[in-house]
């Protein structure tokens, strides 16, 4: 059988939609090649075809989330300069909607710890959208804003954010998305000397 030009194109794009839904819903290990395929709406044994792996899927799956990262939303590059793009940025990811929506937005939070014991490919994909949504805040902040800071930034919106999904509680959930809310709109304003400039604090241990 015969099919249409860009029909392959089209069906590695259909399995990496709903792979990319898979993953954050059920997570990378719980997730099987069967799940990804019903979800596509295909049968199974034409993942091979495709992918060589699942970690390879899931590499690719990361691969377009770290370039979404680089572009902010028409609204937040038309709107205040400064800061407030930045404060826009972390009110958006710590909103109570992206804690209840788990099949979709950034995937960091729903994949960080199954990451890290991941192989290279996958690291790199996560360390982009890592260095992309710091380079995002850094352009919006301006001079204010170090790499260092901005780094801390996305670790507090991203483990944040992890937190407040995996509470019973949506009400504490969302406690702790204003905490976090309201610490990585200040650490936005406190950048006055760098963090490694700081002395560690020695206790003597017995």
């Amino acid at each position: 059988m015969r099919y249409p030009t860009g029909h392959k194109e089209q069906t590695r794009a259909k399995i990496l939609r709903a792979a990319g839904k898979v993953f954050r819903r059920e997570g990378y290990h719980a997730a099987g090649v069967d799940q990804v395929m019903e979800e596509a709406g295909l049968t199974a044994g034409g993942f091979y075809a495709h992918f060589r792996s699942k970690e390879a899927l899931l590499a690719e799956v990361l691969a377009p989330a770290s370039s979404e990262t680089d572009t902010p939303p028409e609204k937040e590059r038309q709107g205040a300069a400064g800061l407030a793009s930045a404060v826009a940025f972390i009110e958006r990811y710590l909103a109570p909607r992206h804690m209840r929506n788990t099949e979709d937005g950034c995937p960091l939070p729903a994949l960080a710890s199954e990451i890290a014991r991941a192989g290279g490919p996958v690291k790199a994909s996560f360390e982009a959208i890592v260095r992309n949504l710091a380079a995002r805040l850094m352009a919006a902040a301006g001079e204010e804003l170090s790499e260092d800071r901005a780094l801390a930034i996305v670790a507090l919106c991203v483990g944040g954010l992890g937190v407040a999904r995996s509470v019973q509680d949506e009400a504490l959930g969302e406690r702790i998305l204003a905490s976090c809310r309201d610490f990585a709109k200040a650490s936005l304003v406190t950048d006055s000397e760098p963090l490694s400039s700081i002395p560690p604090l020695h206790r003597k241990t017995n």
